[in-house]
This record gives C-alpha cells, sequence and structure tokens, in this order.
C-alpha cells in the first residue's frame, strides 16, 4: 500500500448556523389534502447543496415535526424531552408538500405554535439525540446522512413553510492532474467519528462516540463526497485510502484540519510524477445559508482567540434579555496585551452599566450602550443568539473614552434570571480609536476578556446620569497601560 499526504493546514472559520422561519403560505393559494380543515400541512425549501439533489426533495423523503406552543411570553419555541404539543410526528413529501396521516391539529383556541423540523426523519429524535451517518454513502446513503433542520416562528396558519438548512459538514475531494493510473476509483475515509450528537435548541452538533470508516459518493469525475459530523484531523493521521484499480493509496494528514458545521470543505489530491505522494491544496465555502454575522461584527482570528476564555452560545431562541445591569466588580479574564500595558488576570476595572434595548425576537436583533465612569458607548441593530436561559450578543459600537473616540467589536454572554445575568463575560476587540497622542487607550487589534466579579451582573436602575463608582483599583478597561 502506497503512502499519500495532504499537505498544508486548513482551519474553518467559527460560523453561528441559524435556520430562518418563513412566514407562512397563504392557504387561499394552496389545495390542502381533505382530511381535515385543522390538518397542518408544510411546504418546504432547501438552501443550494443541502441534500444530494442539492436543489430539492424528492417524492417519498420523510421529516419530523415538533409543535412548541406559544405561552405569549415570547418563549422561542424551546423543545422539551417530551410533552410538546407535537413530538416528531412524521411527514412525508408528496412532490409538493409534507404531509402525514396523523396530521398535527392546529390549536382550537387560535393560539400560536412554534414548528421544528428535521430531516431524514428517525424514530429517536427529541431535543437532544444522536444521529450516526450512513458509513457507505453511495446511493440514498448520502442523502440519508444529510441532517437538515429548520425552524419557524409561532403561528396559527395551516400550511406552514419551512426552510432548511444542513447541519454536519460536507468534504469534497477532487483528483487533480492527468498522471492518475487507470482503473476504476474509489475512496474511503478511515477512522472518522460517524455519530453527532445533536441539540435542536442550541443548535450544536458535536461529534462522539466511535470511530468508523465512511466510503465517498462519487461527485463526477475523479471526485469524491461525503457528510460527516463536524471533528478535527489532526496532524499525521491517516484520513482516507484512494483505491485505483488493484493499487491503494494511504492518505495522511500533514497538518491539521478542523471541519464544522454547515461548512463544506474541498480538497485537491495531486500525484506527483513518481506516484508516491499525494499533496493537497483547501478551501472552505459555505454550504447552504449560514448566518454570517458573526464575521462581520469580530474577524475569524479573533473568534477562534477567544474561545479558551469566554463561553459563545449559538442557537436562534435566545431570551428575552432587555433590560439594565450592573457589572460589579468588572474582573480580568485575559488581556491579549497583557504586559505590554494590558490587565493580568484577577484585576478589577471600574463597574459597567449596560442596557439592551429595542430586541426583535422575529430577527434577534437588539439594541445596546453602556456606561462607566467617563466612558460611554452605544451600539445599534446588532444580534443575539442562544437558547433557553442562555445567550450571546454581539455589537459594533461607537463610543468616547477619556474624550477620546472609539470603535469596538463587542460580545457578551450570559446567562439570564429573573435577578440579573448570571455568569456574565463581556469581550471586545478596539476596532478603531482617534487621535491619542498620549497613548490613553488601548492599541487597536487588541482584545480584552472580563467578567462579573461575583457571579451576577443584577438588575439596575437606569438614567442618563448614571455614574459608576471610582474605587482605588479600578480602571478603565480601555486604558492603554494597567495603572
Amino acid at each position: 500500500m502506497r503512502q499519500c499526504y495532504f499537505y498544508g493546514m486548513l482551519v474553518a472559520a467559527a460560523m453561528m448556523t441559524t435556520s430562518c422561519g418563513s412566514d407562512s403560505a397563504n392557504e387561499s393559494e394552496n389545495t390542502l389534502p381533505s382530511q381535515g380543515e385543522s390538518s397542518v400541512y408544510f411546504e418546504a425549501t432547501i438552501n443550494p447543496l443541502s441534500r444530494a439533489t442539492d436543489t430539492q426533495f424528492d417524492s417519498g423523503d420523510a421529516i419530523g415535526v415538533f409543535g412548541v406552543l406559544s405561552t405569549g411570553n415570547d418563549n422561542k419555541g424551546i423543545i422539551a424531552a417530551s410533552g410538546n404539543y407535537a413530538d416528531n410526528v412524521r411527514y412525508a413529501y408528496d412532490g409538493n408538500k409534507f404531509t402525514s396521516a396523523a396530521a398535527i391539529e392546529k390549536p382550537e383556541n387560535g393560539d400560536k405554535v412554534y414548528y421544528h423540523a428535521v430531516y431524514p426523519y428517525t424514530s429517536n429524535a427529541k431535543n437532544q439525540y444522536e444521529f450516526t451517518i450512513a458509513s457507505d454513502q453511495r446511493g440514498s446513503g448520502y442523502t440519508n446522512s444529510d441532517l437538515c433542520t429548520a425552524n419557524t416562528t409561532a403561528t396559527d396558519e395551516t400550511l406552514v413553510s419551512l426552510k432548511f438548512n444542513h447541519r454536519l459538514s460536507k468534504m469534497i475531494i477532487n483528483l487533480q492532474g492527468d498522471n492518475w493510473p487507470s482503473g476504476d476509483m474509489g475512496l474511503s475515509l478511515v477512522n472518522v467519528y460517524t455519530t453527532a450528537k445533536v441539540d435542536l435548541n442550541s443548535l450544536s452538533f458535536t461529534a462522539t462516540g466511535n470511530r468508523g470508516d465512511v466510503i465517498c459518493s462519487d461527485n463526477g469525475t475523479r471526485s469524491f463526497k461525503a457528510i460527516l459530523p463536524p471533528q478535527l484531523f489532526e496532524d499525521g493521521t491517516e484520513i482516507a485510502i484512494l483505491t485505483i484499480g488493484n493499487e491503494q493509496y494511504t492518505v495522511t494528514m500533514n497538518g491539521s484540519m478542523e471541519i464544522k458545521s454547515g461548512l463544506q470543505t474541498e480538497l485537491t489530491i495531486a500525484m506527483t510524477e513518481n506516484k508516491e505522494i499525494v499533496e493537497f491544496i483547501g478551501d472552505i465555502n459555505p454550504w447552504g445559508e449560514a448566518d454570517d454575522r458573526l464575521d462581520e461584527v469580530v474577524p475569524e482570528e479573533i473568534q477562534d482567540a477567544l474561545e479558551p476564555y469566554m463561553p459563545i452560545y449559538n442557537g436562534i431562541n435566545p431570551p428575552i434579555v432587555e433590560g439594565q445591569y450592573l457589572i460589579s466588580q468588572m474582573v480580568t479574564v485575559y488581556c491579549e496585551d497583557q504586559g505590554v500595558g494590558g490587565y493580568d488576570p484577577g484585576d478589577v476595572v471600574k463597574d459597567t452599566y449596560i442596557r439592551f434595548y429595542n430586541q426583535n425576537t422575529t430577527n434577534n436583533t437588539l439594541d445596546y450602550e453602556d456606561k462607566s465612569g467617563n466612558s460611554a458607548s452605544v451600539g445599534k441593530g446588532a444580534f443575539i443568539s442562544g437558547y433557553g436561559d442562555y445567550f450571546s450578543a454581539f455589537f459594533n459600537t461607537e463610543g468616547v473614552s477619556d474624550g477620546i473616540k472609539y470603535k469596538t467589536a463587542l460580545i457578551i454572554s450570559g446567562i439570564k434570571t429573573s435577578s440579573g445575568i448570571r455568569d456574565l463575560y463581556y469581550a471586545f476587540i478596539m476596532v478603531e480609536k482617534g487621535a491619542d497622542p498620549e497613548e490613553e487607550l488601548m492599541d487597536e487589534g487588541v482584545f480584552r476578556v472580563f467578567k462579573d466579579g461575583d457571579g451576577l451582573a443584577a438588575n439596575t436602575a437606569w438614567t442618563r446620569n448614571n455614574v459608576t463608582p471610582d474605587f482605588e483599583q479600578g480602571f478603565s478597561a480601555f486604558s492603554k497601560y494597567k495603572k
């Protein structure tokens, strides 16, 4: 067996995936099946590259549908382990819409329902479950491995539109060049994770369980594809076996590569003249619709750098966080410029008042402002992700500190409670600052992470005249030099 190598390093950007609920279609424009006027049916669209056919569902495809009653408090339709308004009801595609012999009945009292759908249908699906891809993805094995989800806003319609996004990772492997030996070709990925732990509320999909081999599907001439749970391929590991006629070539990683939820990784393999070494170049492309607002606020490299120091809560069902909160004491977790002006872990800076307002529960946007001593900033039209009581909010802010204007990319994560925000983290990147001849503010491009020191950013009043305490060890989070 000959040795082949993937050369180089390919790292996927951290991307928040959301699926967007669509407005229900006008019932008068569609002819519903005659089983009952209150029966609920679904029409669906698929984002590009979301299935084996890439463009549409096939007749006979089945989905599981969950329904969660709207409480009127806008709970965003959190799926419980059991006892939901509808639990994993099987619907099949008839070439026009998804129907079911046991169709969900809409509430008689006019209550609205949040719908969550999963493709492919599996009897064990619930709010958290495990999904295993096919070990042979030729033919229907590829299609049946393509885990897709859709979510809607609360609706009382009987014909509901679903927009699906895929949630695992797609790999395409292309063979480049004309010097390949003749013979039938096949590619198998080896020792890969084949099971994903699925959380339908947080929209997280993580590799779990045992490893196995996966036979790739053909993807055209000298090209193969497979769907896998998100996972890391480490430097030096054997990743695949390429078969050409009676010859086999092992493909080994030279450098690490991570594939992530909702992204397509494309690899190109080229054989050298001595037919002993296979090299690769690669790129990562979006695989369907994804919420790229995080990348617009926080550069990819900063996202990766922040990961060890604070949680980021994904998901399309964040809690309502509107209100005013006081971060006290505001304790340093990490400063990228530690040792050259920045604070050390455990150092305390000025208390900070923060305010969330104008939260839009359809688009998951909200506005923000804060005040800390002689610093103040605002962020408009930013967005929030999360599930249950867990949330992360992302803002581009503009503000003034010590009379110097600045712009930051800000991330706030925490757990919403009736008393305030528990385990709040506050991180920002200095994106731009105005004239600063005395070097009062930290450098551009530097990030810092803080947290609420007592574990609770308590509810507080908000007035234009709020002044934060100026205790002895409290200095501005934006100061260039530790004082």
